[in-house]
């Protein structure tokens, strides 16, 4: 069921959106903290990376370059904090992993976008320039991360519980 909520999260990437309020962080959040750890990585990593070869190719006909890869290794750091989840999901916990996984993402690949598209200037205030052309698709992921993952989490809280109870009735 988990690795559907990914695939499905990663589908939604297709249909028009505000840029940056996809399911996606949240998704990545998710199977962080219920796929096996391998899985929570390589799962969501090609499905992302082929996803956005046919976004950048086939649909806005641009080209995906080496730069990709570091906008891989950003989504990758999300499904890691995701892990952070793994013992117990707690108010703090899922706050703090619902911040840190954008603002990975955010530092990442603003850094990749600098080092790689030559939007920038090659310098330190090219950098500082790129990180606050960045700021509301940042805003954007922070919004999207909390209500995509308290949807996901908490339905996947309710289906357990009402597994459980269901499940503990019938041994009864």
């Amino acid at each position: 069921m988990v690795y559907l909520i990914v695939l499905l999260a990663v589908l939604a990437r297709f249909i028009p959106h505000i840029p940056n309020f996809s399911p996606v962080y949240g998704a990545l959040l998710f199977g962080g903290a219920h796929l096996r750890k391998r899985d929570s990585i390589w799962f969501p990593l090609v499905l992302l990376g082929a996803s956005d070869f046919v976004l950048t190719n086939v649909i806005y006909r641009m080209s995906i370059g080496w730069a990709e890869l570091i906008q891989i290794v950003a989504f990758a750091a999300i499904a890691m904090i995701g892990w952070l989840l793994r013992p117990r999901v707690t108010l703090r916990r899922f706050s703090f992993a619902c911040v840190a996984g954008p603002t990975a993402f955010y530092l990442i690949s603003n850094f990749g976008v600098w080092l790689g598209w030559h939007t920038y200037p090659p310098t330190w205030a090219g950098l500082i320039q790129c990180y606050v052309a960045g700021i509301p698709f940042y805003g954007y992921s922070l919004g999207s991360t909390f209500l995509f993952a308290g949807v996901l989490f908490g339905l996947y809280e309710f289906y357990r519980a009402r597994h459980v109870h269901n499940v503990q009735a019938r041994t009864s």
